[in-house]
């Protein structure tokens, strides 16, 4: 499983490294990790007079390579819903139209179904009439 190591950056570009690491079977578990460990940060940082926006979270693997970099800031507010990406807007648009197309089409085929069914009761009755003549 991949080992990753979360350091924690200042302002002044100042890291305290994290020498044990952890290990989470791939990036996506380590970011979810490194948000919710910035959440839990925030406390120590006001508790101590600093401002937790002042740093970041840099998630490294085994290699010591940078391979995720997280303002607390943009955690923060990505969590408080305030900052939402324009690619997700954007990704969000297009299903709503999407849905709403698909939406019309079901629609329609319902109506047509709806239709096609009342054709062939009238046939089946026009068709039952004929017999008992």
């Amino acid at each position: 499983m991949p080992h990753f190591y979360f350091h924690i950056r200042d302002a002044d570009q100042r890291r305290s490294r994290d020498r044990l690491g952890l290990e989470f079977p791939d990036v996506e578990t380590a970011y979810l990790e490194a948000f919710r460990a910035a959440e839990g940060i925030r406390g120590v940082f006001v508790a101590r007079g600093r401002n937790p926006r002042d740093y970041a979270i840099e998630v490294a693997n085994a290699a010591d390579e940078l391979i995720l970099d997280l303002p607390f800031a943009e955690i923060f507010d990505r969590h408080a819903g305030r900052h939402v990406p324009r690619s997700m807007i954007k990704a969000a648009r297009e299903q709503g139209n999407r849905m709403m197309r698909l939406s019309a089409e079901v629609a329609e085929q319902v109506r047509l179904v709806r239709e096609n069914l009342r054709r062939s009761q009238d046939l089946l009755n026009s068709l039952g009439r004929g017999h008992a003549d």
